[in-house]
């Protein structure tokens, strides 16, 4: 009777224990499975925040009361995968020497241009921007009497206007020279040798 008991025992402890392998198994594979998805997620987002986003300077002007107005446009070329970003934080800086020194900016309030934090489906070309303050008599010249300026476009990508875990974030530079407000043209077209108009920025690749 003891032995038949003790049988009965070993067959449940090993129906108990096997149960438990497999129960921990499935859930080994649920997980894997989880990570496996947000894997996947994430590497589409990632692609669409460096391949389907493109973004890059506008325009460049000059306001009445001498500051510079600087615009950038963002547009998903693939409208067909839909995703959402936070209209970008823009900043700006002037190299004086060797070191980058960011300059006061204010953003473009108008109906045309995205307000900083916005979230947006991105289907169609968008735009945003600010007025900076760029001040300076010892700034280094990359070109002759031209302002070495950069931009930083800070933007936040993700698949739901209201995001709980996949947000990449992706920081444009853009490096331009600037026309100091004011500069003598004749001067700078003797410099640079421009055969018409001196431009107010000229862009440069990334560095």
């Amino acid at each position: 009777m003891l032995r038949r008991r003790l049988v009965i025992g070993g067959f449940i402890g090993a129906a108990i224990a096997a149960a438990l392998v497999a129960t921990d198994v499935l859930t080994g594979y649920y997980q894997k499975g989880l990570v496996e998805q947000r894997r996947e997620r994430l590497k589409q987002l990632q692609r669409m925040s460096w391949y389907y986003l493109r973004a890059d300077v506008n325009d460049i002007t000059y306001t009445p009361d001498g500051k510079y107005r600087m615009t950038v446009w963002l547009e998903n070329v693939f409208p067909e995968h839909a995703f959402y970003v936070m209209a970008p934080t823009i900043r700006a800086f002037i190299q004086i020497g060797p070191r980058w020194v960011e300059v006061p900016g204010k953003e473009i309030r108008e109906e045309k241009f995205l307000s900083e934090g916005t979230v947006v489906n991105l289907k169609q070309k968008n735009y945003a921007g600010k007025v900076f303050e760029i001040i300076g008599s010892d700034y280094f010249e990359l070109l002759p009497g031209y302002m070495h300026v950069k931009f930083d476009n800070t933007m936040f990508v993700s698949p739901e206007a209201e995001p709980k875990e996949e947000i990449v974030e992706r920081t444009d530079n853009y490096y331009v020279y600037l026309r100091p407000i004011g500069a003598d043209d004749k001067k700078l077209r003797r410099l640079n040798q421009f055969p018409g108009p001196v431009p107010v920025w000229i862009g440069m690749p990334p560095h």
